[in-house]
């Protein structure tokens, strides 16, 4: 996190680690509560097109069944939020090629997976 009152950066003690490891993502924030990491690659260099959540208030992270996938996976990409949508952009596919597409996921359906607050109760 870059501290714009100092300008440094420094490792937040209130972030935990993401579930899995990624590179080359994207990442937007959405109601000022939640982090959206977007694609990006792991540490083969195996490109995702799938996205992670963090809650911020909570302190956690949350996987997006494959139904919410980007059509295509990408790394080193571009995204947005524009009004109701994550607007993702360009990047290099699976074959490491530059891409020029656009794809759009819409922000409350992405939501949807974002971490519970209680857990759940059990019967």
């Amino acid at each position: 996190v870059f501290d714009i009152s100092s300008l440094s950066w420094k490792n937040p003690t209130y972030l935990r680690d993401m579930p899995e490891e990624r590179c080359a993502a994207a990442a937007v924030v959405l109601k000022n509560k939640y982090l959206v990491v977007i694609g990006g690659a792991d540490k083969r260099g195996t490109v995702t097109a799938s996205c992670l959540i963090f809650d911020i208030w909570c302190n956690r992270w949350s996987s997006t069944p494959a139904s919410m996938d980007m059509i295509k996976g990408r790394s080193d990409h571009t995204a947005a939020v524009l009004d109701r949508e994550v607007v993702v952009a360009g990047g290099w596919d699976l074959n490491c090629s530059a891409l020029a597409s656009v794809e759009c996921i819409d922000a409350d359906a992405l939501l949807e997976y974002a971490p519970l607050h209680y857990p759940l109760p059990t019967l």
